[in-house]
């Protein structure tokens, strides 16, 4: 017989919560258990060392290693994921290491205005008040219900036998007063005999006419929710939190690979359910009890996230030919797959393109509105896997670039979230030869986030600091030493840092965010010249994703990420694919155009497109090798 396992006292400082862990469990999947997020970047593979914890009592089992040198091991330094328990003990989670969920929970999120030309939801209720039956008319339940809701129109519906196993002590003991509840389907004309829709609910009768759909925004980094009153068309202030997938990798291919393993998919699916349940908790404080009058549910996601929200293995994604396992999503029930929402409740995911070009980008062109528009449009969703859309009302194409976590703060030394202690603003004198730091939250700096990366070379560049190579020039500021990775920037000395260590920018760290600018830019040369157009025929930008909101145009430019137009060009829309399941809530018709976004567009695999890595390689360099293309603001 197996021996019953022994479980062991973890304590994670200092937030004091404490988690009974396995013997052999990694102390990072014991953090997350507890519901404490520490960075893992590489999915815990022990490649990345941003796992670093300090162990404060008692004893792990861990050893010295790659990011682990026997100095940080002697202060008790040790590496979460690969530290397994052992024994009680005390562990503190330095501010570095953590994902800061802070920025999500406290700063008032300032919501786009969403707004549809008129108020025509999917589901509709209807308030009928029936003839009891009697000895002369003993027509049953359901037909009596359907005779009614066919007087208002809707015809030929089906029903769930939950609802009907409910629905004939509901009408006696309302006394045949009832507020029903029809989910639409398709126009009458594209149905082809099917039913029109189905019966979601029938309940008693009463004065309160509202009546929700759900908005979910299943981000890589963040998942973001809102609730919409379908009775009156308001969308509620959103909420949002660190999808609790981010222990185990920070971009997609993290998260495949991990989902590959043991128990792996069961677990990535329990954390991105569990974090939308989290949001669904918060929603209460704005409408309490909206679980029981919502009926449909809004979500889109990159293509792998929304294969892990359903717990479909997307392990294809990332092998040839790159085929998803559902591109185009049935409807689900929410509560199937863990949503903590009534069983009558309608999940609707966006469907995607490709493998890389998901129900989000889909989402967000729906939102930005461009698609029905003669203006010859760039959309961009900057990130780890940045997308990109140009078109207009005639035609789309679509592309994914393989731009890394740059962006994000992956792939640098002391990079990091957008969160407090993350340097986002920088300002270089050349005459004092000193710069001035912008510091989210007003707080000593941790590291730097991916706007404040940006910025931080633009200036430097400008500055001479920094040449098109990428390299440092030594004799222009006293700032530049040499380092243990070669040349490097202080930007923030040990006594004035969170960690107590310098904080720097290394030329290896400026060198991956060329890559990712690179993969961007060349990704938007590949699609306007497949098209037989130039960079100059672009008439509007369009930025959307919460990267692009702290993003200073200029300094974009200046490094190249950025086309090189008149700034007026330039449109920032905010978190459009929450945008736009909240546009598909509100207009049963705007989510058929969202299918036929879907249908429109043409996708370009990159990789396999004549000309783009010849791109790719002329665009490593700031801002690149061909000047014309960065031709001074305004020409």
């Amino acid at each position: 017989m197996e021996a019953e396992k022994e479980f062991i006292e973890l304590t994670f400082l200092p937030d004091r919560v404490t988690v009974k862990a396995p013997a052999g469990e990694t102390v990072l999947d014991a953090a997350n258990r507890g519901g404490l997020h520490i960075n893992a970047s590489c999915g815990g593979e022990g490649v990345c060392g941003r796992c670093m914890v300090e162990l404060r009592e008692g004893t792990v089992d861990a050893s010295p290693g790659l990011y682990l040198s026997e100095e940080d091991f002697a202060r008790n330094l040790r590496l979460a994921c690969r530290a397994k328990v052992k024994a009680p003990a005390e562990i503190f989670i330095p501010l570095e290491s953590r994902g800061d969920a802070s920025f999500f929970k406290k700063a008032a999120q300032a919501d786009e205005q969403v707004s549809v030309e008129s108020l025509e939801p999917n589901v509709t209720q209807a308030c009928l008040i029936l003839r009891p039956p009697d000895p002369a008319d003993n027509t049953s339940d359901l037909d009596r219900v359907a005779a009614a809701l066919s007087e208002q129109g809707l015809r030929d519906l089906d029903v769930d036998l939950a609802t009907l196993r409910s629905m004939p002590d509901t009408l006696r003991s309302s006394g045949f007063k009832v507020k029903v509840t029809v989910e639409r389907e398709l126009p009458l004309e594209e149905r082809g005999g099917r039913p029109s829709g189905r019966i979601v609910s029938v309940s008693p009768k009463d004065d309160d006419d509202s009546y929700y759909a759900l908005a979910v925004d299943i981000g890589t980094t963040s998942v973001w929710a809102r609730l919409i009153n379908l009775a009156t068309g308001e969308a509620l202030p959103s909420v949002a939190d660190l999808n609790g997938q981010i222990s185990y990798g920070e971009d997609v291919i993290s998260r495949i690979v991990y989902s590959s393993r043991p128990e792996g998919l069961k677990r990535l699916q329990r954390q991105v359910v569990d974090t939308v349940n989290k949001l669904l908790e918060r929603l209460e404080g704005q409408v309490p009890g909206f679980r029981r009058r919502t009926y449909v549910a809004f979500a889109a996601g990159n293509t792998t996230m929304s294969h892990l929200l359903a717990g479909v293995d997307p392990r294809n994604i990332r092998l040839a030919p790159y085929v998803p396992p559902v591109a185009s999503w049935p409807s689900l029930r929410a509560s199937y797959i863990g949503l903590e929402l009534e069983p009558h409740t309608t999940l609707k995911l966006f469907p995607s393109v490709s493998s890389y070009v998901g129900g989000d980008i889909i989402s967000g062109v729906l939102a930005s509105g461009f698609y029905e528009r003669e203006e010859l449009t760039l959309y961009i969703d900057v990130g780890t896997n940045g997308e990109i859309v140009i078109g207009n009302r005639d035609w789309l194409t679509c592309a994914a670039c393989s731009a890394g976590p740059a962006f994000e703060g992956g792939g640098v030394r002391f990079g990091m979230r957008a969160a407090p202690g993350a340097i986002e603003n920088f300002l270089y004198d050349p005459g004092l030869k000193r710069h001035y730091l912008g510091v989210i939250g007003n707080s000593p700096p941790s590291g730097i986030c991916g706007s404040g990366l940006i910025n931080v070379v633009a200036e430097l560049f400008r500055a001479g600091i920094v040449n098109k190579q990428g390299r440092y020039d030594p004799d222009a500021s006293p700032l530049v030493r040499e380092g243990e990775d070669g040349l490097e920037y202080l930007l923030s000395p040990a006594a004035e840092s969170a960690g107590g260590k310098d904080v720097v920018l290394t030329e290896i760290d400026i060198e991956n965010l060329i890559r990712a600018k690179g993969a961007m830019f060349s990704g938007y040369q590949t699609l306007v010249e497949a098209v037989g157009l130039e960079m100059g025929a672009l008439e509007r930008v369009i930025i959307a994703g919460g990267f692009g909101k702290s993003l200073n145009l200029e300094n974009a430019i200046t490094i190249g990420l950025l086309p090189s137009l008149p700034l007026e060009r330039f449109l920032y829309i905010g978190n459009g694919s929450l945008s736009g399941c909240t546009i598909a809530a509100m207009s049963g018709p705007m989510w058929l155009v969202a299918n036929d976004i879907k249908r429109k567009m043409t996708n370009f695999e990159l990789s396999e497109t004549p000309g783009y890595m010849d791109k790719y390689v002329a665009s490593q360099f700031i801002p690149h090798t061909d000047a014309a293309l960065f031709a001074p603001l305004g020409g």
